[in-house]
C-alpha cells in the first residue's frame, strides 16, 4: 500500500454497532492520519444523539453528524451518516447525500461501499460490524475486488452475526477479526 495516499476508514454496522463503535473511538489516543465515515443503521433522531454522545466521549477528533446533501471529507474527522450517501471523488473528496434512495436500511452500507470501491487515489480499509441481514456485504465485495482491505468481525464478538456473515459467505472479506483486532486495526492504519 502507498503510505502517500490520503487514509480512509469505511465503517458500516447495525444491531450493535453504537457500543462497538463507542469502543472504537474511545481508543484513539491521538490525531488520526486519515479520516473515517461510519454508516450506523438508525433513525435520524437516535443518530444525532448518538453524535453527540460520541463528540463527548472522544478525546482527540470532531464527530460530524452528515444532515446536509454535501461534505468535503477532512483529515483527523469522523463522519456519522444521517442518511444515505456516496463518496465522489473531485476536486476534493466529498459525501453526498443520495437522493430518493429506496433501500431498506439508511444509511444504507452498500451504497457508501460501492461508491468507495470507484476511489484511486485514497488507501482504504473497510470494517462490517455487528448487524442484521446483508446490508454491507455485496459492497465490501466490490472493495476487495477493487484491491482494498476488507474486515468482518467474528461471530464471537457481534451481537448479531448476519452482516459480518453473509460477507464471509460471498467472500468480500480479507481478514475476520474480533472487535479488540479490528480497534488495534484501524489504530495502526491511521497512525
Amino acid at each position: 500500500m502507498n503510505s502517500l495516499k490520503p487514509k480512509l476508514t469505511l465503517i458500516g454496522s447495525s444491531t450493535g454497532g453504537p457500543g462497538l463503535l463507542e469502543q472504537i473511538i474511545t481508543s484513539f489516543t491521538k490525531r488520526l492520519n486519515g479520516s473515517i465515515i461510519i454508516a450506523q443503521h438508525m433513525d435520524s433522531l437516535s443518530l444525532e444523539s448518538f453524535a453527540r454522545r460520541l463528540n463527548r466521549i472522544n478525546k482527540v477528533t470532531e464527530v460530524v453528524f452528515c444532515s446536509n446533501s454535501q461534505i468535503n471529507i477532512e483529515t483527523n474527522t469522523i463522519y456519522l451518516l444521517n442518511d444515505t450517501a456516496r463518496l465522489v471523488e473531485s476536486i476534493r473528496l466529498q459525501l453526498q447525500r443520495v437522493k430518493d434512495f429506496n433501500g431498506i436500511y439508511h444509511p444504507t452500507i452498500d451504497e457508501l461501499f460501492f461508491s468507495a470501491a470507484k476511489l484511486k487515489r485514497y488507501a482504504i480499509h473497510a470494517y462490517l460490524l455487528s448487524g442484521i441481514g446483508a446490508d454491507g456485504a455485496k459492497g465490501l465485495k466490490a472493495l476487495k475486488d477493487a484491491g482494498r482491505y476488507c474486515v468482518a468481525q467474528d461471530e464471537k464478538t457481534s451481537i448479531v452475526y448476519g452482516m459480518p456473515k453473509s460477507a464471509k459467505e460471498i467472500q468480500a472479506v480479507s481478514a475476520v477479526l474480533s472487535i479488540d483486532e479490528i480497534i488495534k486495526d484501524i489504530n495502526v492504519f491511521l497512525a
